[in-house]
């Protein structure tokens, strides 16, 4: 197949020339000047780092990089849909709750509470309205019976 550099991975060719070019500049860089300096160990590790970090980054933003890292995560998050079907109906086979099943048990329960919390709470206001007309009603009585 053209563009798999015979390995069935595609854009592999993308991945073996970056690297075949960054091990050949690798060798080549340092090794100019005929008589060894104290700090050749120095400057072979920056040399080194510098070209690993250019080529890295440049590979990194490639497009063929990119899109190998989509599908990548594409394929992942299949894969995981796919498996948490799989248990949830083989959970769902041998009848045992699920942690689907706890959650909306539990959006049930807080609904319910949500529901009773706010009849309390009209019940509280219509007693306390109940009871404002029964004193206001007892002063008037009250009021009206010292008067006779």
């Amino acid at each position: 197949m053209a563009g798999d550099g015979g390995y069935g991975i595609p854009g592999a060719d993308a991945l073996t020339s970056f690297w075949s070019d960054f091990f050949s500049k690798m060798t080549s860089a340092g090794t100019s000047t005929a008589q060894p300096q104290a700090d050749v160990a120095q400057r072979m590790r920056k040399a080194f780092f510098e070209a690993f970090a250019k080529y890295a980054e440049e590979y990194m933003r490639s497009e063929a990089f990119l899109t190998m890292m989509k599908q990548s995560m594409d394929h992942a998050l299949a894969w995981q849909q796919a498996m948490n079907q799989m248990l949830q109906k083989g959970l769902t086979a041998t009848q045992i709750p699920s942690r689907e099943d706890a959650d909306h048990v539990v959006m049930l329960v807080r609904g319910m509470e949500d529901r009773l919390m706010a009849r309390l709470d009209e019940m509280s206001r219509r007693i306390d309205r109940i009871e404002k007309n029964r004193a206001s009603r007892a002063s008037e009585a009250d009021s009206s019976g010292g008067k006779n």
